[in-house]
C-alpha cells in the first residue's frame, strides 16, 4: 500500500488519505448526498442535471444508479481511466458496488448518489441526509469498466 496524495478537507474539518493497494484506491470521508442527474437535482443548492458520465447519451441519475462523486485530484494521481471505473461504498459493515460517475469540487472527499446511500442505510435526503463523519469507505479500480446493475459502463478519460 502506498499513500497517493493527502486531502484536506475545506469546510468539513478533516484529512484524509488516497491510498494505493494493489489495483484499488481508496480513502475513507463522509457522505454527502449527490442528487445530480436525477429529477430531483434542484433539491440539491450545488445540483447539477448533468453528471461527468453518461449512458446511452443521458446523465446517470443519481435516484437509481449507485455511483460515487471523486474530486479531480482522485482521478489525476493514478494511471487508468477513472470515470466509468468499478467502485464500492462500505459503511458499517455493508458494502455496495457503484461506478465512478460524477466529478466533484477540489478537495472534497465524500459522496454518494442518493441511491447509494439508500443501499448502505445512510438517509439518501440531499437536505438532511448524509453522513457528517469520516465513516464510508470509497474504493475505486481505475481502468476496470464498472458492472452494476447488469450494466457495463464505459470509461471515459478525464478532461479538465
Amino acid at each position: 500500500m502506498r499513500n497517493l496524495i493527502t486531502i484536506i478537507s475545506r469546510g468539513e474539518a478533516y484529512i484524509a488519505n488516497v491510498i494505493q493497494d494493489g489495483g484499488s484506491v481508496f480513502f475513507v470521508g463522509d457522505a454527502d448526498i449527490d442528487v445530480d442527474g436525477s429529477p430531483n437535482w434542484r433539491r440539491d443548492p450545488y445540483g447539477q442535471a448533468d453528471t461527468s458520465l453518461h449512458f446511452n447519451g443521458k446523465p446517470i441519475n443519481a435516484d437509481k444508479v449507485p455511483f460515487i462523486v471523486l474530486p479531480p485530484e482522485c482521478i489525476t494521481v493514478v494511471p487508468g481511466v477513472v470515470l466509468g471505473c468499478k467502485a464500492q461504498a462500505s459503511f458499517r459493515g455493508k458494502t455496495i458496488n457503484a461506478v465512478v460517475a460524477d466529478i466533484g469540487p477540489h478537495k472534497k472527499l465524500g459522496e454518494l448518489s442518493a441511491h447509494c446511500a439508500e443501499l448502505l442505510g445512510i438517509n439518501p435526503d440531499p437536505d438532511s441526509g448524509g453522513v457528517d463523519s469520516q465513516e464510508v469507505t470509497y474504493r475505486y479500480w481505475p481502468g476496470i469498466p464498472a458492472l452494476v446493475d447488469g450494466i457495463l459502463y464505459r470509461l471515459k478519460p478525464y478532461k479538465p
